[in-house]
C-alpha cells in the first residue's frame, strides 16, 4: 500500500488537486473532481486504496471532502486557508476512523477496519499520519500564487519550494517583482 516518501507526498497532493483552485477568471471558484460516489471511487481504486469489488456511499463523498478540506488547513505554507484552529478541527475528524495495529515479522502497520470508502479514506488518514511521522510532510506545499494554489510536491534540496512550477507561476512572480522595481 505504501510507498515510498515521494510517491505517498504525491498521492496526497493528487488527492489535495481533486479540487482544481486554479483560476481561470476573476471569481473563478475552481473545478471540483468529487461530484459523485463514483468520482471517488474511481480516485481511490486509481491510487490503489481500496479494491474493485469495494463500494462508495455518498456519506463517505462527503466524508472525503471534509478530509480533504481538513488536511489542507494544515500545510505548512498555506496562508489561503490557514486557520488557527486547522489542528483540532483535524483531529476531531480523525476520531470517526477506526484503525487496529498489525504486526507481523515484517514490521508493523496500522490497518483500517472499516470496508469500502472508509477503507479508503482511511488508508488517506494513516498516510498523513505517516507523511509526517517521517517528518517528510512539509514537501506537501501550496503554490504561493494567489490564482493557483496548486498543491505539489517539492522536491527542491531545501524543501521551501514556493511555486509549483517555476515556468509559470515562478516566472510570473518574478516578472511582477521586477516591473515593480522598474516603476520605483
Amino acid at each position: 500500500m505504501m510507498g515510498t516518501g515521494y510517491d505517498d507526498l504525491q498521492i496526497m497532493a493528487d488527492f489535495f488537486n481533486t479540487h482544481d483552485k486554479r483560476m481561470r477568471f476573476d471569481g473563478d471558484p475552481g473545478v471540483e473532481h468529487l461530484n459523485h460516489p463514483k468520482d471517488l471511487y474511481l480516485w481511490l481504486l486509481r491510487h490503489h486504496l481500496i479494491s474493485k469489488q469495494e463500494e462508495v456511499t455518498k456519506e463517505e463523498l462527503e466524508l472525503a471532502v471534509r478530509l480533504r478540506t481538513e488536511a489542507r488547513k494544515i500545510i505548512a505554507n498555506n496562508v489561503f486557508e490557514h486557520d488557527e484552529n486547522g489542528l483540532d478541527a483535524f483531529n476531531e475528524l480523525m476520531k470517526g476512523f477506526s484503525f487496529t495495529l498489525h504486526f507481523s515479522d515484517n514490521g508493523e502497520e496500522l490497518k483500517p477496519i472499516r470496508s469500502n470508502g472508509m477503507n479508503g479514506l482511511a488508508r488517506l488518514a494513516i498516510l498523513i499520519f505517516e507523511l509526517k511521522r517521517k517528518k517528510v510532510w512539509h514537501r506537501i506545499r501550496v503554490c504561493s500564487a494567489p490564482d493557483c494554489q496548486w498543491v505539489f510536491v517539492d522536491h527542491s534540496r531545501p524543501g521551501t519550494g514556493k511555486w509549483c512550477t517555476m515556468k509559470a507561476c515562478g516566472n510570473r512572480a518574478k516578472n511582477k517583482t521586477y516591473r515593480h522595481r522598474k516603476k520605483v
